[in-house]
């Protein structure tokens, strides 16, 4: 096939489909490699004819096509708070939050980047990344006379820009040789910064410093150096969670990091927004801390209890004195906070002190996730983790299949692909999706109706389950860990699905990496043998190993199985110094 044949073929396939994976394609163009149709995605994404993702492309959303006027009013289907946190994201839900809070006059903090209309929350990004950089160029003219950094950006939002900037000063500053800065966009996601990083280490292998914008992007730039046998050393900004504190306790690679204390930065939001429910005057920007920590004095700030690393409770008091709300309960009042990188563990620790935070002072907290490009590609993950789990159904099985998106996905595959089955479920969508479907024996079981996720639900769903034996349950948890299990938000759903998990020979776990790693809030089920995890190529390399080491067998949708070969010039600024 020619190029625009093939052309057409994808094209073709993402409007019937939305999404296709690479494996997917290479069925569709037979003649062509899979470095070909790699460079095909990359030149009709360069057009906006697509969006890649990990392993495949999807078609271009709605939420990509140029904003409609704003409105105002309730017609406009948006979620009235009466104070709002908003990262740094994009797309047309955020504008038209922004316009109404500033229409409003609500509370609106804009979280780690300056926004129109927002009070600023976050740290000094550019001034604090350029005491890293100073503290990383001095180290490592110790060691070496000449320097070349690796940086690994996130372009996308300013803060990530302005950590860049003020890292590459700093270390132009303090380091006395000649200083080289390679630079590669990481986009923020573990899979991506470790590719990107790996071209750049096979076009400049006199590269031995790095330096990740944010825990994924370093985390992914260490997996590469660490692959290719590179003897690098790494510095980062973010200090998220517990993966890179794992990583900076080694002593290894990671030198220092620039913790921004996500646990500080929560409850100064809140308590931030409930001084102004009271009328108190906050300023333009709240500044909050930031520590260059290595591993000799990580255990100053964080304990690490339940393996898990926890921020000191005499560290958090003093880091919060004298900016907290000191009033009366805040009752009746709601805090929205929308969630750009649902998958990053900053957003999941941030997330978790807000919830806290507000619990405390009597406030409703409500977290969702922004309808910005990384929640369509989470969509598109979680179809393509759907169809690939629907592939291993055999001929005849039993199903029980629950209601999250996952499972729809799956249910809309299990259709496509004319198997014979047998499927119970609780959720009307699946219902819906599977009714008449050829070769398809269909029965709902009873419960309560739960208008907010059409589903049955409660004790007499298991009125059912307790007479039959089938051979897969199909579940989508809200979180899957391997010390707590499979976890829900809603108790009548984690009730559910324990109930799907005693009825069935194998577990099939259907799970985007926003999920993998986190506890909710009701426990369903343990992990254990025989359980499948359906996940994708942004989970973290630890949680994979875990589940497997639990005993999981873990099938990443995504995954080509092949390297893939460099689309573009990995581009470089020279800088000399002295």
């Amino acid at each position: 096939m020619i190029a625009i044949e093939r052309e057409e073929a994808i094209l073709g396939l993402l409007k019937e489909k939305g999404t296709a994976s690479l494996r997917v394609l290479q069925q569709k163009c037979p003649d062509a490699s899979a470095v070909t149709l790699r460079r095909d995605l990359a030149r009709l994404e360069s057009q906006g004819r697509l969006r890649r993702i990990h392993g495949g492309a999807v078609r271009i959303a709605a939420a990509d096509m140029p904003e409609p006027a704003d409105r105002s009013g309730p017609e406009d289907g948006q979620h009235a708070f009466d104070g709002l946190i908003l990262p740094p994201v994009g797309g047309r839900w955020a504008h038209t939050l922004r316009q109404q809070a500033m229409r409003r006059g609500m509370p609106f903090l804009a979280e780690s980047a300056p926004q129109a209309g927002g009070i600023y929350l976050g740290p000094a990004n550019r001034q604090e990344s350029h005491r890293l950089g100073l503290y990383a160029g001095q180290r490592h003219g110790h060691r070496a006379k000449t320097a070349e950094v690796l940086l690994v950006t996130l372009e996308a939002l300013p803060n990530a820009r302005e950590r860049v900037e003020g890292f590459m000063a700093g270390f132009a500053e303090a380091f006395p040789g000649d200083v080289v800065f390679h630079r590669v966009h990481g986009q923020g996601l573990f899979k991506e910064a470790m590719r990107r990083a790996t071209d750049a280490f096979r076009a400049h292998p006199d590269i031995d410093v790095i330096f990740g914008a944010n825990d994924h992007t370093t985390l992914g730039a260490i997996e590469a150096a660490k692959r290719l046998g590179k003897p690098v050393v790494g510095y980062s900004v973010g200090g998220e969670g517990g993966t890179l504190f794992d990583e900076l306790a080694r002593g290894g690679v990671l030198q220092a990091v620039l913790v921004l204390f996500p646990e500080v930065v929560g409850l100064l939001a809140i308590d931030t927004i409930c001084r102004q429910f009271a009328g108190e005057e906050v300023g333009e920007a709240v500044i909050t801390p930031a520590e260059v920590i290595t591993p000799q004095t990580l255990g100053d700030f964080y304990q690490r209890d339940d393996n898990q690393w926890r921020l000191r409770p005499e560290v958090l008091a003093r880091m919060v004195a004298g900016r907290t709300y000191a009033g009366p309960p805040i009752a009746g009042r709601s805090i929205g906070f929308m969630l750009h990188y649902p998958s990053h563990e900053w957003y999941r620790s941030l997330a978790a002190a807000m919830r806290r935070r507000s619990a405390e002072v009597g406030a409703v907290f409500v977290a969702r996730n922004a309808e910005d490009e990384v929640a369509e590609q989470i969509h598109a993950i979680k179809r393509m983790i759907g169809a690939t789990a629907a592939t291993e159904v055999r001929p005849k099985e039993t199903l029980l299949i629950d209601g999250g998106e996952c499972s729809r996905y799956f249910a809309e595959a299990l259709r496509a692909s004319g198997q014979q089955a047998t499927v119970y479920t609780n959720a009307l969508a699946i219902l819906e999706i599977l009714a008449d479907a050829p070769g398809i024996k269909l029965f709902l079981t009873a419960g309560e109706y739960q208008p907010a996720t059409r589903s049955l639900v409660g004790p007499s769903v298991g009125a059912l389950l307790e007479t039959i034996r089938v051979d897969k349950a199909i579940v989508s948890p809200d979180g899957v860990a391997t010390g707590f299990g499979l976890s829900f938000e809603d108790e009548r759903a984690a009730l559910v699905c324990r109930r799907f998990c005693d009825s069935a020979r194998e577990v099939v776990i259907l799970a985007d990496h926003s999920v993998v790693g986190l506890e909710s809030r009701v426990q369903a089920a343990r992990l254990s043998r025989p359980h499948t995890i359906f996940t994708d190529a942004g989970t973290l390399p630890a949680h994979r190993l875990d589940l497997s080491t639990a005993g999981l067998r873990v099938i990443i949708a995504d995954e080509d199985g092949d390297e893939e070969a460099p689309l573009w010039p990995v581009p470089q600024v020279k800088k000399a110094h002295r």
